[in-house]
């Protein structure tokens, strides 16, 4: 008497055949799982930028037109007890800006560049006081009614810092160690 089997049976392959059938099979779920995870990460990094850029394009076209900038070079965002947006870049009489607008705000503050420190400088007068492993960013923002550049870094022991310098003078106004 036969047995009969309802599951399905894989077909009688010889050793080699058999072998790169399951190799090829094996290849391609790699393939598709490696699309998928691309594709995933690609989506979850365009929605999590979106804000940021939709902030970066109206802040440039509002310093465009109301610090009449001709050129951007340069975009922060500060995030304290208020969050402000600032760009850099070149004026029409060709003098270097700084633009400053306050978050859900078309107030424009335009600060000659002349008049107080870049972020490089800020950097600088940091790295006097402590030691900076790897600066994480720079940005132009407000702190007590006066102008500030945030300086976040990691220090040797790989723990995040932020540090404010004031825009005028270059000292620091406030170390924060987390």
């Amino acid at each position: 008497m036969q047995r009969q089997h309802s599951a399905k049976r894989q077909p009688k392959l010889g050793n080699a055949k058999q072998v790169r059938w399951l190799k090829s099979r094996w290849l391609w779920g790699l393939v598709a799982t490696c699309l998928l995870l691309v594709t995933g990460s690609w989506l979850f990094y365009a929605s999590a930028n979106q804000p940021r850029a939709a902030a970066q394009d109206r802040v440039t076209a509002l310093a465009k037109s109301k610090a009449k900038l001709t050129s951007v070079s340069n975009f922060f965002v500060y995030h304290r007890d208020q969050t402000y947006y600032a760009v850099a870049g070149i004026d029409q009489r060709g003098k270097q800006v700084l633009v400053l607008v306050p978050n859900h705000r078309n107030q424009v503050t335009v600060i000659d560049q002349a008049t107080g420190i870049n972020g490089r400088q800020a950097i600088h007068a940091v790295q006097d006081r402590q030691r900076i492993d790897r600066v994480l960013h720079t940005a132009l923002g407000k702190y007590n009614h006066r102008l500030v550049w945030e300086v976040a870094y990691l220090d040797r022991h790989a723990t995040v810092n932020y540090a404010l310098v004031d825009f005028k003078t270059g000292k620091l106004v406030q170390q924060i160690n987390l």
